[in-house]
């Protein structure tokens, strides 16, 4: 069989077609059929690029490396911003693309926390640790330059700014609420960044 290079036209458009089925209905709405439906081609024809369902949740941990990674790592890169509004551009773009999803982030974490595929489990633990990084980064320079508190721990600090993102994600599957997760997007995360500030800067 003739190798499919892993950036070919085609497979891309398999994963953004796949990536549209997890918006509408979620991971269980995946099926070969389904995605083969959707692209306009046969279901031999979506296992030329994909082996499995497991091998096209792999390709969708690779669009959320680009879609969340990627873009947190330059807005962690902007040195013109202090380390508290870069933060607060990281955690907004995350609640951005949760809800613009329908919290894909989330929704492949717990894929991949139960998956028996340890290539699955491997490829989200490290972008789960890139992503910690990111945010370890911006702490460490901010507690620095004394932009952000030494009072909590940084790994604590990580924690809590993956973590609010995390339960949007939940409330949002199970009980959506735009009017509410509105709310928690530009006003929530934002005042729990600021409580990151020190004393000296807090406002």
């Amino acid at each position: 069989m003739t190798e499919i290079k892993k950036d070919s036209p085609r497979r891309r458009e398999i994963m953004e077609k796949t990536l549209d089925i997890v918006q509408e209905g979620g991971l269980g709405c995946v099926t070969i059929k389904k995605i083969a439906n959707r692209v306009g081609f046969s279901e031999p024809a979506v296992y030329r690029h994909f082996r499995n369902k497991n091998a096209l949740l792999l390709g969708l941990m690779d669009l959320l490396e680009e879609m969340l990674i990627v873009p947190a790592e330059a807005i962690a890169g902007d040195k013109t911003l202090s380390a508290i509004d870069r933060m607060l551009g990281i955690v907004r773009h995350h609640t951005g693309l949760i809800l613009k999803y329908n919290s894909l982030p989330v929704l492949l974490f717990a894929e991949a926390s139960v998956s028996n595929d340890p290539a699955m489990t491997q490829r989200m633990s490290n972008l789960l640790k890139e992503y910690m990084s990111v945010i370890r980064g911006v702490i460490d320079q901010g507690q620095k330059n004394n932009e952000i508190s030494h009072e909590i721990n940084a790994e604590c600090l990580v924690l809590m700014l993956m973590g609010s993102p995390a339960a949007l994600a939940i409330r949002h599957r199970l009980l959506p609420d735009s009017v509410l997760e509105e709310r928690v997007k530009e006003h929530l995360m934002p005042f729990v960044v600021r409580q990151m500030k020190t004393d000296a800067r807090r406002s």
